[in-house]
């Protein structure tokens, strides 16, 4: 039996930080062992990072799905579901990567400029 989480009516409908996204899902369907099917509609708005929190949670749960995104919550979604299958690379950077594993080790390099 799948679950029909209503997100506009259980989280809002203006969804703009992902931290808050998260815990108020997490809340949601922790106690639920079945499929879930997060419900978008009424929801107006989601930030990139909260449709990125989608993906996450997504991918960290397969019995979760999505349905019923208006248009522009469709738009967000989707972009970032594409920059998430092909991310950016920069051929022409030439810059160096520093590992810094510590904090005295960052402290140490910011100081050397």
């Amino acid at each position: 039996m799948k679950n029909r989480i209503y997100v506009a009516a259980q989280i809002g409908d203006d969804l703009r930080t992902r931290s808050f996204f998260r815990r108020d899902v997490e809340k949601l369907i922790s106690p639920i062992t079945d499929e879930i099917v997060l419900d978008f509609t009424g929801v107006r708005f989601v930030s990139r990072s909260v449709a990125d929190e989608l993906c996450e949670i997504m991918a960290e749960r397969s019995s979760i799905s999505q349905e019923g995104m208006g248009r522009e919550v469709k738009m967000m979604y989707e972009v970032v579901v594409r920059s998430r299958n092909s991310p950016r690379v920069y051929s022409e950077v030439k810059a160096k990567v520093y590992h810094l594993r510590t904090m005295e080790e960052m402290q140490e390099f910011f100081s050397s400029f």
